[in-house]
Parts: C-alpha cells; sequence; structure tokens
C-alpha cells in the first residue's frame, strides 16, 4: 500500500510539473504588433523614393471616369485640344487600343469554345458531360460580348475618323506617327 501511495504521489508530482511548465510558455507576453499608418508610409516615401505604381487609380475627390482618361505629356502649358493633330492622334491611338484588346478577346475565346466542344465530345458520363456543356456556354457568352465590344469599338473608331475628318485632318494623316 505504501509503495502504490508513493507511485501516485510521483505521478501526480510528474502530472503537476507538466502543468506547470505548459502554463509558464503561455503566459509569455505577446509581441506588440507594428501598425503602419500613412505617416509612416509617406516617411518610407521619402526615403526610399516613390514608384508610379504606387498611387491610388482615382485620387479622393476624383470620378472613375476622370482617372480613365489620358494624362497629356506634352510640354508644360500646352494642353491638346480638339483642334490640334496630337489630340486626334493620342485619341486614335487610344481607340485602336481598345479595339485590339477585343480582338485578342474574341481570338481567347474562340479558342476556349473550341477546346471545350472538344472535351464534350470526348467527355465520358453525365458529370464530364454537364461541364463541359456549362464551359462551352460560359465561353459562347464571353465570345459574342467579345464581339460586341469590336463592334462598339469599330463604330467608335469611325465616329472619330467622321469627327476628325469634320475638323480638317485626313484619317490618313492621323495614323501617322506624330511628329516629335
Amino acid at each position: 500500500m505504501r509503495s502504490s501511495n508513493y507511485g501516485l504521489s510521483l505521478l501526480i508530482l510528474f502530472l503537476a510539473s507538466f502543468l506547470a511548465i505548459g502554463q509558464s510558455s503561455s503566459e509569455k507576453p505577446a509581441k506588440a504588433k507594428r501598425v503602419f499608418t500613412n505617416e509612416d508610409l509617406g516617411k518610407i516615401r521619402e526615403k526610399y523614393g516613390s514608384e508610379a505604381d504606387s498611387e491610388p487609380a482615382t485620387r479622393p475627390g476624383q470620378t472613375a471616369d476622370t482617372a480613365k482618361q489620358p494624362v497629356e505629356t506634352g510640354a508644360p502649358g500646352k494642353a491638346a485640344t480638339s483642334d490640334s493633330k496630337g489630340y486626334w492622334v493620342a485619341k486614335l491611338k487610344e481607340t485602336d487600343s481598345a479595339l485590339a484588346k477585343a480582338k485578342e478577346q474574341e481570338l481567347k475565346f474562340q479558342g476556349l469554345v473550341e477546346k471545350y466542344e472538344q472535351k464534350l465530345r470526348d467527355a465520358k458520363g453525365d458529370f464530364h458531360t454537364k461541364t463541359s456543356q456549362e464551359q462551352v456556354a460560359d465561353s459562347l457568352k464571353n465570345l459574342s460580348r467579345a464581339q460586341d465590344q469590336i463592334k462598339q469599338g469599330e463604330e467608335a473608331k469611325a465616329k472619330l475618323l467622321a469627327e476628325a475628318s469634320e475638323k480638317g485632318f485626313k484619317p490618313s494623316d492621323l495614323r501617322e506617327e506624330a511628329p516629335r
């Protein structure tokens, strides 16, 4: 009986030490977290310089429409007006780039439609068939959206060229690179 009490007391002492060790490690004070403010970021920008990518897309008080307008990079004090060739060349480049993006999207979605139609033909089982049908339908929807964007881009380009010709600029003049 005496040895069982001795063994029981050792077991209790052993468990108590584990409990004490477990509590001491969790009672350590947590390391304070650093919260960065705009003031801290301003100091970092001053020290290391800021990049153009770090600027927000829209500034406070500025609408999203005005943020998307191209920034004129001409000489200071010279703003391009609708009477200058540079204005029409910049507008035409902007319209051409939007049209090129829409054509790239169309090619991408045409490829996806072909890919998913092939997966549909090769589908084995209801799950694969249904999934492929949904992918084809989604890709067709995206393809039609891209085609609508192309139509809108071509209409915008034609409208822009018509406006430029009303101002006295030939379409061939606007397609050339503006003299520097």
